[in-house]
């Protein structure tokens, strides 16, 4: 199979290598928000099983979810899941809220993992070298 371009150079299209791009992977995901709900990703609602109990490690890094049909957390289609209690003892364990967990799964263990928010630059922010003259004289009292 050859081409022909306009410089006649030719050229054999078997000699390419060809790529397309990988399918992405799906992302699973917990974020527990300040709003006191915990909220399950759509890829992550899609595997788990529909009734879970959730562990929690002793620093609150951690969550472990297990299927349980009994009496586990009923994950409805939306995916979030109201319970102040457990939000309450995660955050006990020093974890500051919004929160979002990264989810993998490990034999029957579904294991989420936090993900370090990016802290705030503590650096102070550099004062312009010419402040601002416009607007301050209405700004002002005025004299009686």
């Amino acid at each position: 199979m050859n081409d022909r371009f306009e410089n006649n150079v030719e050229i054999e299209l078997p000699q390419f290598e060809w790529f397309l791009p990988r399918p992405p992977k799906p992302v699973l995901s917990i974020t527990i928000s300040k709003e006191k709900t915990i909220i399950f990703n759509k890829s992550l609602c899609e595997n788990i099983p529909q009734k879970i109990k959730i562990g929690v490690n002793s620093d609150g890094t951690r969550l472990g979810l297990i299927g349980f049909p009994e009496a586990g957390y009923r994950i409805p289609k939306n995916g979030i899941v109201r319970d102040e209690y457990l939000v309450h003892c995660i955050e006990e364990r020093g974890v500051r809220l919004p929160v979002r967990y990264s989810v993998e799964k490990i034999d029957e263990l579904w294991l989420a993992t936090l993900i370090p928010s990016t802290p705030a630059p503590t650096a102070p922010r550099a004062t312009p070298k010419k402040p601002r003259t416009n607007g301050l004289k209405a700004m002002l009292p005025k004299k009686k």
